[in-house]
């Protein structure tokens, strides 16, 4: 297979591009997961177009109750957002490696007049030899969004302010 190191370099990009809509798709998809619409919400829209409400858990916490010098546990019960239970990443992608081995050489040019001067060079992904180039691509995760970050640091003060103290 031979094609021109812009053409393959142009595709890489373009594969690149499909797979962070492709991940950042699904990160919607997980956040959806964690949250209900509204009752007054037109049942068209999907997440997050609209108006949505953070899915709770009930959960019991105890507390200590002096009562005539006798201590006793009681429970509290806290509703407590899902979101705010699970640490979840984002997905981005911020490098891309590919490790391949390609065959280089310079392509015959067309003379044209917009492109006198620029040489295209080919690239084969055939034997190693003397031409031959590495090219390395990583895909790496990154710390979730700002925005994220606040909308789980809200939930976590709506958790702690129901806590008994």
């Amino acid at each position: 297979m031979t094609t021109t190191l812009s053409n393959l370099i142009s595709g890489l990009k373009k594969a690149v591009i499909e797979a962070q809509r492709s991940v950042s798709h699904q990160h919607i998809e997980e956040l959806r997961q964690f949250f209900v619409p509204d009752r007054e919400q037109d049942p068209k829209l999907r997440f997050p177009e609209g108006a949505w409400t953070a899915r709770m858990v009930g959960m019991n916490v105890p507390k200590e109750v002096c009562r005539n010098g006798a201590v006793t546990l009681e429970h509290h019960e806290v509703q407590v957002p899902l979101i705010a239970l699970l640490p979840l990443k984002s997905y981005a992608i911020e490098k891309v490696e590919v490790l391949t081995t390609l065959s280089l050489a310079l392509a015959e040019q067309a003379h044209s007049e917009a492109n006198e001067d620029a040489a295209d060079v080919l690239v084969s992904m055939r034997r190693q030899d003397e031409q031959t180039a590495e090219l390395k691509i990583v895909i790496q995760a990154q710390e979730p969004p700002a925005g994220y970050q606040q909308l789980v640091a809200a939930y976590e003060k709506l958790l702690n302010a129901q806590l008994p103290t």
